[in-house]
């Protein structure tokens, strides 16, 4: 696995194109592999998301050429700047191919784009359609859907009930179909599923494939997110088959002398119940959840020798009401005032849940 560093840009000027004009040249400048960069920003619809994708891809085109990052537009306003972006940066020589949605590094990992389907169709059949774009990517390159480390799912107006169901739900029975096709004996990905303002439901995958170590990493304060029961899994009364969401709390990944613990979306759940105090808390509690996952006492019940404490290499802090982005945002500079973070606007899985926190994490020895 090679090592990547992230980098975050923001800026507060208010026209799309010169925000994102503006980002691409100062990701540009900063030099290195810029293997993807996200845009985080506002839309008003589908179309606009559209129109604002197709520019950002468009800029960074004109900016890196034919050997640039792969671009995706995520609708999840930045607080506090009006465009924010994120790149991932290879930090070592490394033999890469580049594909139209994806790039490939010394043949042993995938590095994908934000794939998309018809933003016209249902959440569950837009979801099937991104699924079948992954597994054709993956087979492909000879890999398996058991190789994908880290995934990031979008899902437009998450919780929202839509005649055909819930929003999350559907994209969930939509993974399951997809990870049912093979077993998965070391475990699922580690991964987000975050509302967007609008966008339908896209998803972004790292894979590494035979990898030295990879290990799932389960959270002791937390039931395991696809063993939930059903009461907490939301839908319309008539489906009786809900699927349960199918990744793991992290996964800790090491190759080649680098190692990373990717963090799933993480909330203010405790069992599988949610607390319901208020964001300081949340905040408090989700931050708890991920160092007890990370904590070396918790990597070495699953075999990993580190230390107590890791470095973060990036956080993000997605951020239910934008009135409780000061709080939020306060109780996280007073405890991780060195860490790379990226604080977003988006609804969350649950209505009770005010901040998701995930990250990727380097373990010391």
């Amino acid at each position: 696995m090679t090592r990547k560093d992230y980098r975050i840009y923001r800026t507060c000027e208010t026209d799309f194109n010169r925000a994102a004009a503006e980002l691409a040249d100062r990701a540009a400048a900063d030099g290195g592999t810029i293997l993807r960069i996200v845009f985080f920003g506002y839309a008003t619809d589908n179309d606009d998301h559209i129109a604002r994708r197709d520019t950002a891809r468009r800029i960074c085109a004109e900016r890196f050429g034919a050997e640039g990052p792969l671009v995706g537009f995520i609708a999840q306003k930045p607080l506090r700047s009006s465009l924010a972006a994120e790149a991932t940066v290879l930090a070592e020589p490394s033999n890469i191919v580049r594909h139209e949605d994806y790039t490939v590094i010394d043949g042993r990992e995938i590095v994908s784009g934000e794939l998309q389907a018809d933003l016209t169709l249902d959440i569950g059949r837009q979801a099937d359609a991104v699924f079948r774009r992954m597994a054709e990517i993956l087979a492909a390159e000879g890999f398996a859907a058991t190789d994908i480390a880290r995934q990031w799912n979008y899902i437009e107006r998450i919780t929202r009930m839509a005649p055909e169901g819930q929003h999350y739900q559907m994209f969930n029975d939509a993974r399951s179909r997809f990870y049912d096709r093979c077993e998965w004996p070391d475990g699922y990905p580690a991964a987000t599923g975050i509302g967007a303002r609008t966008g339908g439901a896209s998803v972004m995958f790292d894979a590494v494939r035979e990898a030295e170590t990879d290990i799932p990493i389960d959270n002791p304060l937390q039931v395991a997110a696809h063993a939930y029961s059903q009461k907490v899994l939301i839908d319309r009364p008539e489906n009786r088959g809900k699927t349960t969401p199918k990744f793991e709390r992290a996964r800790y990944i090491a190759d080649r002398g680098e190692a990373a613990i990717y963090i799933s979306g993480t909330a203010a759940i405790r069992g599988e119940e949610s607390c319901r105090s208020d964001i300081a808390e949340q905040t408090a509690m989700t931050m708890d959840n991920i160092e007890t996952l990370v904590g070396g006492e918790n990597l070495a019940r699953h075999g990993v020798a580190a230390s107590d404490k890791p470095d973060y290499a990036l956080l993000r802090v997605y951020i239910k009401r934008d009135g409780d982005a000061e709080e939020a945002e306060r109780w996280m500079k007073e405890n991780y005032p060195r860490t790379p973070t990226l604080y977003l606007s988006a609804d969350i899985c649950r209505e009770e849940l005010l901040v998701e926190i995930e990250g990727i994490a380097r373990p010391k020895k």
